[in-house]
């Protein structure tokens, strides 16, 4: 008979690549887990792991098997266990809309792009909301929400009209986000422009964004996502004199959550929050 409880150890090996890391994970001993893959593979017949230096691959074997007991095991304990807590990574402007959800916690996104998927792949994480992470095999993705990028400045020190004209806009003191993962400023990565500004301040996130051009006569991109939080503290918004390409934002996750019940209805209802 097949024994059920040697998937696990699998499936734990295989995605952290690691008996050790493995072990830990599952609270088990290193010499538990060993024995599991070894007993594993007499049941399967072949070899699923091969040592390359002090590491271990997969064999092309343990890929398939992996695929196939990933889902079937999701499946069963879905049938069996109570509605499971959820994590999700999601950006800061987009954070702050969110209300308190039974059942989900939300943490902002690391900047590593690299750490996200290695999270979602490992399964640290089981929802990210993101914009342009890599295409993997094993992950899914679906369109979230859009945002776009207007202006705000602080009408009790500014003298910017409605409309800003694009010789105020270059004529203007700046404060401006510099995006860690692009490394460049927000302006120029969405306009695809490189403006020459004064720049007063630069700041790395949206927080201080908002608090830098509170107060000063100077100007500041801003997502539409922060324009209520913008405005509850006396900042103006503006249209920009140029024009900005929306950002797209996607639900990306494990492959393994595509038919997962419990996982769409957190997705129905997080993009309903979103695009409210």
């Amino acid at each position: 008979m097949f024994d059920l409880n040697l998937v696990k150890p699998f499936l734990s090996v295989y995605q952290q690549r690691s008996i050790t890391k493995a072990a830990e994970s599952l609270d088990l001993t290193q010499p538990a887990v060993s024995a599991a893959i070894k007993r594993f593979e007499t049941v399967v017949g072949y070899a699923l792991f091969v040592r390359v230096g002090r590491s271990i691959e997969p064999t092309s074997m343990a890929h398939k098997l992996a695929d196939q007991l990933s889902d079937a095991l999701e499946l069963m304990e879905g049938a069996v266990s109570r509605k499971r807590d959820f994590t999700v990574y999601m950006p800061a402007n987009l954070l702050h809309k969110m209300p308190m959800i039974n059942g989900v916690q939300l943490v902002e996104s690391p900047i590593s792009v690299e750490s996200v998927v290695e999270d979602i792949r490992l399964n640290r994480v089981d929802l990210v909301v993101d914009t342009g992470l890599p295409k993997q095999t094993s992950l899914a993705s679906e369109f979230a929400t859009t945002d776009r990028i207007l202006l705000m400045s602080d009408p009790e020190v500014g003298q910017f009209r409605e409309q800003v004209s694009m010789d105020d806009f270059l004529a203007a003191r700046h404060v401006t986000l510099k995006l860690l993962r692009q490394d460049t400023q927000m302006v120029d990565f969405l306009s695809e422009k490189s403006f020459t500004r004064d720049v007063a301040i630069e700041v790395r996130n949206l927080t201080n964004l908002l608090l830098a051009v509170k107060g000063t006569d100077y100007i500041a991109a801003v997502p539409v996502s922060m324009i209520d939080l913008a405005k509850t503290i006396g900042l103006q918004i503006h249209e920009p004199p140029f024009s900005m390409r929306p950002v797209e934002f996607e639900f990306f996750y494990h492959k393994k959550y595509q038919t997962n019940g419990q996982h769409q209805e957190l997705r129905d209802e997080l993009k309903q929050l979103l695009n409210s």
